[in-house]
C-alpha cells in the first residue's frame, strides 16, 4: 500500500491528467448516446480518482488521525453506491485538480529556499599564507576555521570570516536583500555565499560550511517551514474534532431524511480544504520572503511574537553601535599633521590592540623604521621612529614623562583619547569611540512609529557616562550602564513580570542568557555563534532597518493567516446554507470549495511579492 501511495503522491500530474481525459471521453460519448461506454468511463473516473485518496484516509486512520480525505473517500465510495457515477468522478476531479494546484503553488513559495540551498558555495581556494600567490582548490567541506581563503573577483566567498588583505565590491542580494554592492577591506566580515564583483581578497575563515551564516539561514527556513503558529495549532485541534463532526451530521441526516445524496453532499462540502492549506500556505510564502530579505525566521511563531511585542530591549556595543572602535576625531597640537600621523601609523602598524586597528583603519599605513619599540602595561607604548622618541598612550603616560597638554582640548568626553609626543612635545590627540551604526537612529524612529510604540530600552557593560551619550542620540525610552549579563537578564524578568512582551536584541556571547530569557531573541547576523543558535530571529547583515522590515513582514504574514481563515471559514457556512437551501449540489458545490482552496493559495503568494 505505502509503494501504491507513493506512486500516486509522485504522478500527481499524470493521474489528473488521466482523469480529465477520462471525463472529456465520457462528454463525448454521451453526446452519441452510448450510455454503457459513458457509465463505465465515469465509473473508471470514479474508482481512480478515489484510490489515492482512500490510501491517504487509511494511512491517517492507522495512526487514529480522521482527515478530509476520509470524507472525500466516503462520499465517492457512496455516490458510486447509489448509482450517481458522473458525481464521484467530477468530485475527485475537482479535488485531483485541487491537489495539484496547491503542491504547485506551494512549491512556488518555496523557491526561496530553493534558490539558496543551490548559491551554497562549494569550493574554496585555501592559501597557505597572507601573501601566497598559488591557492589549492579544495571542497568547502575540507575549510576549517582559520585557513586562509583566497577569492577572486567572480568567485562566491566559501566561508563566513575576515579580510586580512585586498579590497574588493561584495553583492550580498541572496544573503542580505541589498543589491547594491558594498565595499570591503582588510578587517571588515564577508559572509559565506556572497559573490565578490571586484577586486581580489584574502579572508580569514572564521565559520564554514553548515556553521556559516549562509549553512544557518538555509537549515533555519527549512525548520521554520514545520513550525506552527498558534493559529495553525488551533486549527489541528478544530480539525481533529470537524472531520467527526461532519461525519456524524451526514449520518444522521441519511438516516432522518433517508436522502442518500443530501448526506453525501453534506460530506463533500464541508471538507475545510482551504482552511486546512490556508495558514501553511502564509507561513511557507512569509517565511520564504523574510530569507530573501536578509532576515532568518526560526519559524513563524517567531514573527507572530514579533507582533506582539511592546519592549525592545538592545544590547549597545555591537548592535547599536558597530562593535569596532574608530576614530572620531583629530586634533593637531604641533608640527604638520601629515608628518605626525606618518609617525604614528609607522608605529601602530604591527599592533594588534584594538584602539591601534581604529588608527590604522582611518589612515594609510606609514613606512617609517621603528626600533626600540616597548609597551608600557596601561598607558601606551614607547618607540624610537624614523630617530624620533615617540609616546603614543593615554594621558597618564605624557604626564609620567613630564610631557605636558593644552588645558583646553576639542575632544569627546566619551571614548577613548589617544596622544603621541615626539621628542617630548605633545604633537597629536585622537578621540576613539564605538559609533552607532548607519541605520539604528531611523531605525528605532520607525519601530517607535508602529501601532503598539514600544518602548525602546538599552542595556550595556559600559560605564554609564557613555551610555549615557549614546543614549542621547537615539529615541531611547531608558538607558542602562554598568550591567552585567545577570543583571540584563533581571532587567528582562522584570519587564516580562510587568506585562510586556519582551524581544531581546543583541550580538555576543555574554548576550545569549538574555537571548534565551526574552519572549523574542533577535541576534545580529555577525555577532557570536551561540547568540545565533540561541535566537528566534537573525538580522543577517547585522542591519537594524531589518528589524523594522522583519516587523512589517511579521504583521502582513499575520493578516494574511487571518484572511485565509476567514475566507474557508466563510466558503463552508456559505456552502452550508446554499446545500439546504436548494442553491447548491455536489458539483457546483465542490467547484466553489475547490475554488475556495485556489483563492487562499493566491492570497499567500501575495506576501512573495509585497515586502516593502
Amino acid at each position: 500500500m505505502i509503494r501504491l501511495q507513493s506512486f500516486f503522491n509522485a504522478h500527481k500530474r499524470g493521474h489528473t491528467i488521466l482523469l480529465t481525459i477520462l471525463l472529456a471521453l465520457a462528454l463525448v460519448s454521451r453526446l452519441t448516446h452510448l450510455q454503457w461506454l459513458t457509465t463505465g468511463l465515469l465509473v473508471a473516473a470514479g474508482l481512480l480518482g478515489v484510490l489515492p485518496l482512500l490510501l491517504a484516509a487509511v494511512a491517517a486512520l492507522r495512526f487514529k488521525m480522521v482527515t478530509i480525505d476520509l470524507l472525500v473517500s466516503i462520499a465517492t465510495l457512496s455516490a458510486l453506491a447509489i448509482g450517481e457515477p458522473d458525481e464521484a468522478a467530477i468530485v475527485c476531479w475537482l479535488f485531483a485538480v485541487g491537489d495539484l494546484l496547491e503542491t504547485a503553488s506551494l512549491a512556488k513559495t518555496r523557491q526561496a529556499i530553493k534558490d539558496l540551498a543551490a548559491l551554497a558555495p562549494q569550493t574554496g581556494r585555501r592559501l597557505a599564507s597572507p601573501t601566497a600567490t598559488q591557492a589549492e582548490l579544495v571542497p568547502v567541506d575540507q575549510l576549517t576555521p582559520g585557513d586562509l581563503v583566497q577569492v577572486l573577483a567572480g568567485d562566491q566567498v566559501p566561508v563566513d570570516g575576515e579580510i586580512v588583505r585586498g579590497r574588493g565590491f561584495l553583492n550580498e542580494a541572496n544573503l542580505t536583500g541589498e543589491s547594491r554592492p558594498v565595499a570591503k577591506q582588510a578587517g571588515t566580515a564577508v559572509l559565506a555565499g556572497t559573490h565578490l564583483t571586484s577586486g581580489t581578497l584574502v579572508v580569514k575563515a572564521t565559520r564554514v560550511g553548515e556553521d556559516s551564516t549562509f549553512g544557518k539561514l538555509i537549515e533555519l527556513v527549512e525548520e521554520a517551514q514545520d513550525s506552527q503558529t498558534r493559529a495553525q495549532r488551533l486549527i489541528d485541534r478544530f480539525a481533529q474534532y470537524y472531520t467527526p463532526a461532519v461525519l456524524v451530521l451526514a449520518l444522521l441526516l441519511g438516516l432522518i431524511t433517508r436522502n442518500f445524496r443530501l448526506a453525501i453532499t453534506v460530506l463533500v462540502l464541508g471538507c475545510p480544504g482551504a482552511l486546512v492549506i490556508g495558514v501553511p500556505a502564509s507561513t511557507v510564502a512569509g517565511i520564504g520572503q523574510a530569507a530573501r530579505a536578509g532576515i532568518m525566521a526560526r519559524g513563524s511563531a517567531a514573527l507572530e511574537t514579533l507582533t506582539k511585542v511592546d519592549a525592545f530591549v538592545f544590547d549597545k556595543t555591537g548592535t547599536l553601535t558597530s562593535g569596532r572602535p574608530s576614530v572620531t576625531t583629530v586634533v593637531n597640537l604641533a608640527g604638520d599633521r601629515n608628518d605626525n600621523l606618518a609617525l604614528l601609523t609607522s608605529l601602530e602598524r604591527e599592533s594588534q590592540h584594538p584602539l591601534a586597528q581604529a588608527i590604522r583603519a582611518a589612515f594609510p599605513a606609514g613606512s617609517l623604521p621603528v626600533t626600540e619599540n616597548a609597551v608600557i602595561d596601561g598607558q601606551g607604548i614607547r618607540a624610537i621612529v624614523a630617530g624620533h622618541q615617540l609616546l603614543v598612550g593615554n594621558q597618564r603616560l605624557l604626564k609620567t614623562a613630564g610631557v605636558s597638554l593644552p588645558a583646553k582640548l576639542d575632544l569627546p568626553t566619551t571614548g577613548s583619547r589617544v596622544f603621541m609626543a615626539v621628542d617630548g612635545q605633545a604633537r597629536l590627540a585622537l578621540a576613539i569611540a564605538d559609533q552607532l551604526r548607519p541605520t539604528t537612529a531611523a531605525a528605532l524612529t520607525s519601530l517607535r512609529q508602529g501601532r503598539r510604540q514600544p518602548e525602546l530600552i538599552m542595556l550595556s557593560g559600559d560605564n554609564q557616562a557613555t551610555v549615557d551619550a549614546v543614549a542621547a542620540t537615539l529615541p531611547l525610552t531608558a538607558a542602562y550602564g554598568d550591567l552585567l549579563p545577570a543583571e540584563k537578564v533581571a532587567v528582562i524578568k522584570q519587564l516580562q513580570r510587568a506585562g510586556k512582551t519582551v524581544a531581546f536584541v543583541g550580538d555576543g556571547l555574554n548576550d545569549s542568557p538574555a537571548l534565551a530569557q526574552a519572549d523574542l531573541g533577535i541576534a545580529m547576523g555577525s555577532g557570536a555563534a551561540v547568540s545565533v543558535d540561541v535566537a528566534d530571529l537573525i538580522l543577517i547583515d547585522s542591519d537594524l532597518a531589518k528589524l523594522v522590515l522583519a516587523t512589517r513582514s511579521a504583521r502582513r504574514l499575520m493578516n494574511n493567516m487571518a484572511q485565509n481563515i476567514a475566507i474557508a471559514l466563510l466558503t463552508v457556512l456559505g456552502l452550508f446554507i446554499g446545500l439546504f437551501a436548494g442553491w447548491v449540489y455536489l458539483a457546483s458545490g465542490m467547484f466553489i470549495h475547490e475554488a475556495s482552496i485556489l483563492v487562499v493559495i493566491l492570497n499567500s503568494l501575495r506576501l512573495l511579492h509585497n515586502h516593502r
